[in-house]
């Protein structure tokens, strides 16, 4: 019964741990729901950064996750743009959305992901 438990109890605990990317993940979804944007920034990049960019080395998980990753970014940038008046900015903060939503469709072809940069792309026509 003892062994059981051990083993119950070690297993539950491997299973739980998870890494620290992971983790920028959910900080950075928490500061994005409480409207922290660069906070949350700066937890997606540091999630984007860790990771090489050759992403035949990488599981299917860490891509999911980097393509999130790019993806919020994306949507953040879309966000800010919308929050400014000078046109430079909001030029320079569509450009950066267009790329993050490039590279989250790169890496994984999610619909969402197709949608969010085709939004973008319509948007950044309008404004040029």
């Amino acid at each position: 019964m003892k062994n059981t438990v051990l083993i119950l109890i070690l297993f539950l605990s491997l299973y739980s741990c998870r890494n620290s990317y992971e983790l920028s993940m959910e900080r950075g979804e928490y500061f994005y729901n409480v409207g922290a944007y660069e906070e949350a920034t700066l937890e997606y990049k540091s999630v984007i950064n860790h990771y090489p960019s050759d992403i035949r080395v990488l599981d299917e998980k860490t891509i999911h996750m980097l393509a999130n990753a790019h993806h919020n970014l994306a949507v953040i940038f879309l966000k800010r743009s919308t929050k400014t008046e000078d046109k430079i900015k909001k030029l320079s903060f569509l450009d950066q959305a267009i790329s993050e939503a490039k590279q989250s469709y790169t890496l994984y072809p999610k619909d969402a992901y197709k949608e969010t940069w085709d939004s973008i792309q319509a948007i950044l026509n309008t404004v040029q």
